[in-house]
C-alpha cells in the first residue's frame, strides 16, 4: 500500500520534497542555532550486519546496560531486486555473484526483535550497490522496501541509504542522480524520506562534484545525515567529525561557517563491549535522546481525506505490516519471524497531520498519548483526550504542539507543555486544556488568535504559570476573540502564585472568572462587557475595565487592581448586591467605600448604584427593620434613604420600605397589606405605588451627586 502525505515544492531544483523532509530541515536549524555543545549528553549507538553473527538476547541488554548503548542501525540488504552475492567472496572468486547482486541478510529481523527488546531505538539501513552500473536507485530502494519496509513505521529509526560504493562507476552527476532515485522510491512507497550514510569522501568529492543543482538537492532530499569518520580517541562528547578532517561535511556544509549538519556519528569501527567477543561499530548522536526521537518516523495520516484519530487505517503506524520478501537463492532467515504492532499513534511519535486539502480530522473519543504534534490539515478535538510529552528542550524543537492549520478543542481536552499557533491561524477553544505556554504568532495583518466558542477550563501544567503570549514573526501580536459572549474562564489552583497569566488583548465580550486558581490579565482587559469573579482571584495589570460595564464579586472570590490610580466602571455588585456609587477600594486603603473582595493598590469608581428593592435603603439585598433604622436617622436631613429617587428621605420613601419588609433581592413581590394610612398620606401612597415599580430586580440609576433618572423596568 503506498502510504501519502502531503508534499512540498523544493526550492532549489522543483523536486519535491515530502512533509517528512521538510519537518528534518526545520529541526536541523532548530539545533543549529538552539544547541551548543554540552547542552544534553550524546546518546551512544552501534550498527550491526551478519558480520556480527547471531547476537543473543542477552548479548543485546548488554550492550544497552554495559555500553550505555540507545540505539542501533541493522542492515537488512544489499545490492538490486535480482541475482545473488556473497559477502565473503566480494571479488567473485566463486562465480556465484549475479545480476544485480542481491543480499538479503539473514539476520536482520532477528536483530530488530532483540534490540528492541532489549530497550534499543532501532532502523534498518540498505547498503547500495551503484558500483552494479545495472542498478538503478528506484531498484535497489525496491529491494529496501521489500526487506524492512514492515519496520519502515512509527517507533524505529528512520531507515538509511548507506552510500560507500560506485565511485569510478558513475559520474558524480549519475551518482546523485542515483541518491535521489532512492530517496524518490521509499517516498513514493513509504511516505517518508531516508537518511544517509557517507563518508568524508562520498560527501565532499562524490556528492559535492556534481552540479550545483544535483548537489543542493542531494542535500535538501537527505537532510539527515549519518557520517562515517572512525578516530579511536575520539572524544564523541565534545568534538565533531571535522575536528578531525575539516571538509568531511562536503555538499552538508555551511560555508564559511560549518554548522555541524551530521546527524549521527560513525567514530569506530573496533569498538568492544564486555559480553561481546568481537568488534563493533560504535556510532553517537549529535544530542540527548529528545534529538534521538526527533529521528524516529513520524506518524503520519495516511488516510484518503477527513477521518476519525481512532482509524487504525487512518495511520501508517496502523497499517498491516508486510513480510520481508526474500529473494531466490538467498541465505535462509535466522530465528522467527516477528512483525510491528500494528497501533495508533503512541507516547513517542511525533504526529504530522497533513491529509488532502480541506480534510479534517477529528479526535472524538478515546484517550490518546504523543510526543509531538505538527498540524498542517484541520484538527477538531470533540471529545476524549489528547496528551503531548513533549517538553521544549535546546537540542530539539521550542514547541510540543505546532498549529500551522485550524485546530479546535470544543468539548474535549487536551493537554501539552508549548503550544505555537502559526501566523493567519486560529486556535478555536471550548473546552479543557492543561499547558504551559500559549504562543500566538505575529503577522502584518493576520496574527495567530484565539477564538472562544464557549466556556473554558484552564489548567497549569505541572502546577507552574500557564501563561498565553505574544510568539515570534514581525507585525501585529496575537488576541483572544470572546465571540461578542460572556465567556467563564474556570482557573484551577497549583502552587504557583499565578496560575493563568493572559498577556495578549482580549477583545469583544465579557469575562466570568470561576475556580480556585488566580487568573492574571496583564494587559489588563480590552474587553467591551462586563466582568464577573465567582471564585479564586483576578488580577487586573492596569486600569483597562469598560467603562459602562458592570462588575459582579462574590465576597469568596477577589478582584486584584494590580496598579497606580483608578478604573471607572458603571455599577458594583457584592454577592449580587448592588453597591453606591463612589470611589471603592480594599481593606484599607482609605477609599470611600472598601470591601474584603477588592485588594491590591488600584481603585475602582463606581458610576451609578444599581437600587433593586425600594426601600433596601442599605444596600444589602433585602428590606429590614435595618432600613427602617436608617430612614429615621435620615428623614427630613438628607437623601440616603430616597426610594423614589425625588432627592430626599420623605414619608414616601417609608411607604417603599413598608411595601416591600421582608422581601429580598431577586425574590417575587406578592402583594402586601399596608396599615391604614391617614388620611393626609392616602394621595400620596397611592402616587408612591405608582411611581415604583414591583418587581424583583429593578435598576433605578442614581448618579453620585444624587439626581434622578428613569427607574428600570421590572423583569
Amino acid at each position: 500500500m503506498v502510504l501519502r502525505s502531503r508534499i512540498l515544492m523544493n526550492l532549489h531544483s522543483g523536486r519535491l520534497l515530502s512533509l517528512t523532509a521538510n519537518l528534518a530541515l526545520a529541526l536541523a536549524a532548530v539545533f543549529a542555532s538552539g544547541a551548543s555543545r554540552g547542552d544534553a549528553q550524546r546518546v551512544l549507538g552501534l550498527d550491526v550486519s551478519a558480520w556480527q553473527g547471531n547476537i543473543s538476547s542477552r548479548t543485546w541488554s548488554r550492550f544497552r546496560s554495559i555500553g550505555n548503548r540507545d540505539f542501533v542501525f541493522i542492515r537488512s540488504s544489499r545490492g538490486g531486486t535480482t541475482g545473488f552475492y556473497d559477502q565473503s567472496d566480494p571479488g567473485n572468486q566463486n562465480g556465484q555473484n549475479t545480476l544485480s547482486q542481491r543480499y538479503d541478510d539473514p539476520y536482520f529481523a532477528l536483530n530488530m526483535t532483540r534490540s528492541t527488546n532489549a530497550g534499543l531505538l532501532a532502523g534498518p539501513y540498505h547498503f547500495s550497490r551503484p558500483d552494479i552500473v545495472s542498478n538503478t536507485g528506484a531498484d535497489e530502494a525496491d529491494h529496501f522496501i521489500e526487506m524492512a519496509g514492515a519496520w519502515m513505521r512509527p517507533g524505529y529509526l528512520l531507515p538509511v541509504h548507506d552510500l560507500e560504493a560506485g565511485e569510478g562507476f558513475r559520474s558524480d552527476n549519475g551518482m546523485a542522480q542515483f541518491a535521489l532515485d532512492f530517496s524518490d522510491r521509499v517516498f513514493e512507497v513509504m511516505g517518508i524520506r531516508p537518511a544517509i550514510y557517507l563518508n568524508g569522501n562520498y560527501a565532499h568529492n562524490v556528492i559535492g562534484g556534481a552540479s550545483v543543482s544535483l548537489k543542493n538537492e542531494v542535500v535538501d532530499t537527505y537532510p539527515v545525515m549519518w557520517m562515517a569518520r572512525p578516530e579511536n580517541n575520539a572524544d564523541v562528547q565534545n568534538e565533531d567529525p571535522s575536528d578531525y578532517l575539516s571538509w568531511t561535511y562536503g555538499a552538508w556544509d555551511d560555508p564559511p561557517n560549518p554548522t555541524h549538519p551530521w546527524s549521527f556519528w560513525q567514530y569506530s569501527w573496533t569498538g568492544q563491549i564486555s559480553g561481546y567477543n568481537g568488534n563493533l561499530d560504535f556510532n553517537v548522536a549529535n544530542g540527548g535522546m529528545e534529538y534521538l526521537k526527533d529521528h524516529l518516523v513520524p506518524a503520519l495520516w495516511t488516510g484518503a481525506g477527513s477521518g476519525d484519530w481512532s482509524t487504525l487505517a487512518n495511520w501508517n503506524s496502523g497499517q498491516e505490516p508486510i513480510a520481508p520478501v526474500q529473494g531466490p537463492g538467498q541465505v535462509p532467515r535466522v530465528g522467527t519471524l516477528t512483525l510491528p504492532d500494528v497501533r495508533l499513534p503512541a507516547a513517542n511519535d511525533t504526529v504530522i497531520l497533513d491529509p488532502p486539502g480541506g480534510s479534517i480530522v477529528t479526535l472524538a473519543s478515546g484517550d490518546h498519548e504523543i510526543r509531538k504534534l505538527v498540524t498542517h490539515e484541520e484538527l477538531h478535538v470533540t471529545g476524549g483526550s489528547l496528551t503531548i510529552n513533549y517538553v521544549p528542550h535546546a537540542e530539539s524543537t521550542p514547541y510540543s504542539a505546532l498549529f500551522s492549520a485550524p485546530v479546535s478543542l470544543d468539548g474535549g481536552t487536551l493537554s501539552a507543555h508549548t503550544l505555537m499557533v502559526d501566523a493567519t491561524q486560529t486556535f478555536s477553544f471550548g473546552g479543557t486544556l492543561t499547558f504551559d505556554e500559549l504562543q500566538l504568532s505575529r503577522h502584518a495583518t493576520a496574527p495567530a488568535r484565539i477564538d472562544l466558542i464557549g466556556d473554558v477550563v484552564v489548567h497549569p501544567l505541572d502546577d507552574a504559570t500557564a501563561s498565553v503570549v505574544v510568539g515570534g514573526g514581525s507585525g501585529s501580536p496575537g488576541l483572544i476573540d470572546l465571540g461578542g459572549m460572556d465567556r467563564t474562564w474556570e482557573v484551577s489552583d497549583g502552587t504557583s502564585e499565578i496560575d493563568l497569566s493572559i498577556q495578549v488583548e482580549i477583545i469583544n465580550g465579557g469575562l466570568t472568572k470561576t475556580g480556585a486558581g488566580t487568573l492574571d490579565l496583564a494587559l489588563g482587559s480590552d474587553y467591551d462587557g462586563d466582568t464577573s469573579v465567582l471564585d479564586g482571584v483576578l488580577n487586573l495589570d492596569r486600569a483597562s475595565l469598560a467603562d459602562t460595564a458592570d462588575v459582579y464579586l462574590a465576597s469568596t472570590a477577589a478582584l486584584e487592581l494590580d496598579f497606580a490610580g483608578t478604573d471607572t466602571v458603571d455599577a458594583l455588585f457584592i454577592d449580587d448586591v448592588p453597591q453606591p456609587a463612589g470611589v471603592w477600594g480594599a481593606l484599607g486603603s482609605g477609599a470611600q467605600f472598601t470591601s474584603a473582595a477588592i485588594i491590591g493598590p488600584g481603585l475602582l469608581e463606581v458610576s451609578t448604584t444599581a437600587i433593586t428593592l425600594p426601600g433596601d435603603f442599605d444596600l444589602d439585598g433585602d428590606v429590614d427593620g435595618a432600613d427602617l433604622a436608617k430612614w429615621q436617622t435620615e428623614f427630613g436631613i438628607s437623601d440616603g434613604s430616597d426610594a423614589d429617587v425625588d432627592g430626599d428621605s420623605d414619608g414616601n420613601d417609608y411607604l417603599a420600605w413598608q411595601s416591600n419588609f421582608g422581601l429580598a433581592n431577586g425574590s417575587a413581590i406578592a402583594a402586601r397589606v399596608v396599615p391604614e394610612p391617614t388620611s393626609a398620606t392616602i394621595s400620596l401612597s397611592a402616587a408612591l405605588l405608582t411611581l415604583v415599580p414591583r418587581c424583583g430586580r429593578v435598576r433605578a440609576r442614581q448618579s453620585q451627586a444624587g439626581s434622578s433618572t428613569a427607574a428600570g423596568s421590572c423583569l
